[in-house]
């Protein structure tokens, strides 16, 4: 199981991950494809537990700052968690940051969400708790990790 760079035939499967993993709250499908075009390097997959299934993606974007990127959306499929998946996910697009030498990176989860002890252990720390990110009452841990 090694995570790799995303492809174009990745795109749909990509996408029925978003729509599983996050329910109504999913970036529309269009997305992964520009994010493929915008951010090749930054966009990576990895395999699932059959031949073929894709287990989950993470994206990568340049963020405003100098030498800032946000890690935009890390999803794996709900049968592939606790393998290793999103482990493998993150290592491998925290690799490619710092190719890019970036400075540091940043992300948003949900409180409750079990990713959070993930981001822990590879760096990031809690930099500010946002109760309203999304919307009323729709709260988000600012995480940052720095390089």
């Amino acid at each position: 199981m090694t995570a790799r760079p995303a492809q174009l035939q990745d795109i749909a499967p990509v996408f029925q991950i978003e729509q599983a993993v996050f329910g109504h709250h999913v970036y529309p499908d269009f997305f992964f494809r520009q994010a493929h075009d915008l951010w090749p390097d930054l966009f990576f997959v990895a395999p699932g537990a059959q031949d073929g299934e894709l287990g989950g993606y993470i994206i990568g974007a340049p963020g405003s700052g100098q030498g800032e990127f946000w890690i935009m959306s890390l999803a794996v499929h709900e049968h592939c968690r606790g393998q290793g998946v999103g482990k493998q996910l993150l290592q491998a697009l925290l690799q490619a940051l710092r190719t890019r030498q970036a400075s540091y990176a940043k992300l948003t989860v949900h409180p409750d969400n079990s990713a959070v002890r993930l981001y822990q252990q590879l760096g990031f720390v809690v930099v500010e708790h946002q109760p309203h990110y999304f919307g009323d009452n729709d709260p988000r841990l600012l995480m940052r990790a720095d390089f």
